[in-house]
């Protein structure tokens, strides 16, 4: 079932991003601290919006979406990732379309996915595409030299 993220979801949110094998520590953190603003701010003050998918109390996969500054209805996913014992599941592309559900009830337009260039995010990539996300333009060696900056958009 997909929900609104509870405070209770965060270890299990944050499990899931040190576990997804992508993400380096970096943006292992950056997860936390988006979470504690969540969770102590709410999601109208701090700007991100979390779900989850549970089933029971195990969180399987969680979204970040949020409005993008300066824009009339254009939001950003700013995370998505699914535990691994829970891929192939389905559960990222419940967690992408509630995601754009949600944005749509919230007057959005538009979604905005941001993804690394390089072959590990090659998986990643190919999920936009296949959920109807144009590749819309690559700037080259923005995250470092070799790691390039993948934009998706989809109208919602």
């Amino acid at each position: 079932m997909i929900a609104k993220a509870l405070k209770a979801d965060g270890a299990q949110v944050q499990e899931i991003t040190a576990k997804a094998g992508v993400f380096n520590q970096e943006e292992v953190d950056c997860v936390r601290e988006i979470w504690d603003d969540y969770v102590n701010l709410g999601a109208e003050e701090c700007g991100y919006n979390f779900i989850v998918e549970r089933n029971g109390d195990q969180v399987l996969g969680f979204a970040c979406y949020g409005p993008r500054d300066l824009t009339d209805g254009v939001f950003d996913l700013y995370w998505i990732a699914v535990h691994p014992d829970a891929r192939r599941d389905g559960v990222g592309k419940r967690l992408l379309t509630a995601s754009e559900e949600a944005v749509r009830a919230l007057g959005g337009r538009m979604l905005i996915a941001e993804t690394s260039g390089t072959p590990l995010y090659e998986p990643t990539r190919k999920f936009y595409l296949g959920m109807g996300y144009s590749a819309e333009a690559v700037i080259k060696d923005f995250y470092s030299d070799g790691d390039d900056l993948a934009i998706f958009v989809k109208k919602v």
